[in-house]
């Protein structure tokens, strides 16, 4: 029976009519926060700020004196806490039963990176209110793609170039084969057709078809991402296309800064050294900026991966009351899973760390250079990558990589939206989506302050964490039921 993670559309609709009384109730005509204002621009902060929105759209941001409150409008003193945009993933593989997850952590727009038309769907039909999706289709990749092990039903070749100007419905697939030029050319034809926003080339495509399905995408306006594999993955000696082949067909963006290891390899560099080499760093990173090809390391999925003994997961920011337990057994049974998988002994790990390494490494000279570094959390690949808690801890781990707070805050908020070439959200800004988070703190000082929430606004509504966090277990646990109720049939 065909998969269908996500609830019936009776039940769907009722959950809707529910939730839609709720989020139309939370927007007031006006909305006005105070506070310390961090715009996501990578701008010092405002003492003082005030950010004033109307119909869910803000119209003014600066010092409070220069913002009057309208009349009627409804007021949050952030105290001396901050006022920063809402967080924006980058890299993410969303599911409906998990789907809540990512707004009860402040993250109001995700983009989804190898995406099935029927889940897009199913995603952009959650009941309100729930993050922004942005999503890339069916991935492309060669006759050899590790993808086929999954999919092995849903994996048939491009539609032929005569077919993609029809727009061939691409219903169920997960993969789209582009082993030739001229099936890389009709698989971007057929994802623009479906409506997709970014096309995602895998790390199997072969170099000619690559470079076709990136000519094609630019001529069709769309954005191109890439994942190119990881020592940690397949190894490198399946991989095709490096970064820097990448960053010369004019990417948009690089994924997990993949193909940074296979291109530092080919350039004579050893990654098992005990010290990178700084000038073949410093070649990729100048490489990427030329290109203007945003780098998205997703350090996060690595760093549990690395370890060789389970460490113990952060879960105190979940309200779980009771379930912590059941919910750390989980995520200890996944970690264990993933090293089986590919983390089996000493050599495993210490392929992860060189992916991790060189992608830090990487990210830290483009940041240094003036190059974009956009925030993605892969979740929930890797281990004890949570959904939205991972953009949380990536961010963290950028600082650690050495990138200042306000460059790790706006990877993931106004250079993520330059990243996805939206001016609409990403920075809180004139004529910008009131999308706002008040946390305690000042994340330009600590970036793990951006965990401290106290309110989210969506679109000029307020709402309390908690409640976001209780909505997402219940509605979580319905879709997870119903998912395993239809696998059971």
């Amino acid at each position: 029976m065909t998969r269908k993670p996500w609830l019936t559309a009776a039940t769907l609709a009722v959950l809707a009519a529910t939730a839609a009384q709720a989020h139309d109730a939370n927007r007031p005509a006006a909305l006005v926060v105070s506070g310390r204002v961090i715009d996501g621009s990578g701008a010092a902060p405002i003492i003082g700020g005030r950010v004033v929105a109307v119909d869910g759209v803000i119209t003014c941001v600066g010092r409070a004196a220069d913002c009057p409150t309208p009349p009627g409008a409804a007021v949050i003193d952030a105290g001396d806490g901050s006022i920063i945009p809402g967080l924006i993933d980058l890299h993410v593989h969303p599911r409906p039963h998990y789907y809540g997850w990512f707004l009860a952590s402040g993250v109001t727009t995700v983009r989804s990176a190898n995406t099935t038309t029927e889940m897009a769907r199913a995603l952009n039909d959650l009941p309100a209110p729930h993050a922004r999706l942005v999503w890339a289709g069916p991935m492309l990749d060669g006759e050899n793609s590790i993808i086929k092990r999954f999919y092995p039903e849903a994996t048939p070749d491009a539609p032929s170039p005569a077919r993609a100007a029809d727009g061939p419905s691409l219903e169920g697939i997960e993969l789209l084969i582009a082993a030739t030029p001229a099936q890389a050319v009709a698989a971007v034809d057929a994802l623009a057709a479906e409506g997709a926003d970014w096309v995602k080339l895998y790390e199997q495509t072969p170099p000619d078809a690559f470079a076709a399905a990136a000519r094609r995408a630019k001529d069709l306006g769309l954005p191109t991402m890439a994942d190119l594999g990881m020592a940690s993955t397949r190894g490198l000696s399946g991989a095709e296309v490096d970064l820097l082949q990448a960053a010369a067909l004019g990417l948009d963006s690089l994924e997990h800064a993949s193909g940074a290891a296979l291109a530092y390899r080919r350039l004579g560099g050893d990654l098992e050294a005990e010290s990178l080499d700084p000038a073949l760093i410093d070649q990729m990173a100048r490489a990427l900026l030329a290109a203007d090809t945003a780098l998205i390391p997703t350090l996060s999925v690595f760093h549990f991966t690395a370890e060789t003994q389970s460490p113990d997961p952060v879960l105190t920011d979940l309200p779980l009351g009771d379930a912590a337990g059941t919910v750390r057994d989980g995520l200890d049974q996944q970690w264990r899973g993933v090293h089986q998988h590919f983390h089996a002994d000493a050599e495993s790990n210490s392929k992860a760390r060189q992916d991790a390494r060189v992608g830090a490494a990487v990210a830290l000279r483009l940041a240094q250079l003036g190059g974009r570094i956009g925030a993605g959390s892969d979740t929930p690949a890797g281990a004890y990558n949570l959904p939205g808690g991972g953009l949380h801890l990536e961010m963290e781990l950028m600082t650690r990589a050495g990138l200042s707070p306000l460059q790790a805050l706006s990877a993931a908020t106004g250079t993520a939206a330059d990243i996805l070439k939206r001016d609409d959200i990403g920075r809180i800004a004139v004529g910008r989506r009131a999308d706002l988070l008040i946390v305690e703190g000042d994340p330009s000082r600590d970036i793990r302050d951006t965990r401290r929430l106290r309110h989210i606004v969506l679109d000029g509504r307020a709402y309390a964490p908690d409640a976001l966090k209780r909505q997402a277990i219940t509605d979580g646990e319905a879709r997870l039921a119903a998912l395993l109720a239809e696998e059971g049939d």
